[in-house]
């Protein structure tokens, strides 16, 4: 009784360390981080447990800055429209301790990723001129403090992006009107 005990109480311990260093986000969430036809629209983040600390909305650009208090992690997101309809996302990750950074990294061979030592990136390329992009960054200063940190870049041609769903009625308004 008095072993069983004890590899219970080892157990908690493992878990509850475990669990204090892992990172909230994978590569999925990155891929839904962002909502392109709702921008204000962070519902993903939010759900898991993130706050929207300041955010820079233009015409062209949206820039977010989110803060997890328990974990400590910091996302940066940026969306970006090029003038020629292209779509640009960069998602920058803070993580506060080395095991949860390595920890991510070796989710990334889960999810296709191929590191390219020519490039010093992880690399998912979708066609000749779109793909994702994960760039590992190490120890990076921000807030004070140091962490370690990764950054995610999609990028998807004009020709892939198609037009949003405010700009088709636009579109289909002016074809009418050249009739």
């Amino acid at each position: 009784m008095k072993i069983l005990q004890h590899n219970l109480c080892i157990l908690i311990v493992i878990l509850f360390v475990n669990s204090s260093f892992s990172q909230t986000l994978k590569v999925s969430d990155f891929r839904k981080a962002f909502n392109y036809y709702k921008p204000d629209e962070h519902k993903l983040l939010l759900s898991k447990g993130f706050i929207l600390l300041c955010d820079t909305i233009s015409s062209k650009q949206k820039k977010f800055k989110f803060h997890k208090q328990n974990t400590n992690e910091i996302i940066e997101l940026s969306f970006t429209e090029d003038g020629e309809g292209g779509e640009y996302l960069s998602i920058v990750y803070f993580l506060p301790n080395e095991f949860t950074y390595k920890n991510f990294i070796l989710t990334l061979k889960t999810y296709k990723f191929k590191y390219s030592k020519r490039n010093s990136r992880y690399q998912l390329p979708s066609s000749s001129y779109s793909g994702e992009n994960i760039y590992l960054n190490g120890l990076t200063p921000t807030n004070r403090k140091i962490y370690y940190s990764l950054k995610y870049d999609s990028y998807k041609d004009k020709a892939l992006s198609g037009p949003r769903p405010e700009f088709k009625n636009q579109i289909v308004d002016s074809i009418i009107k050249t009739k």
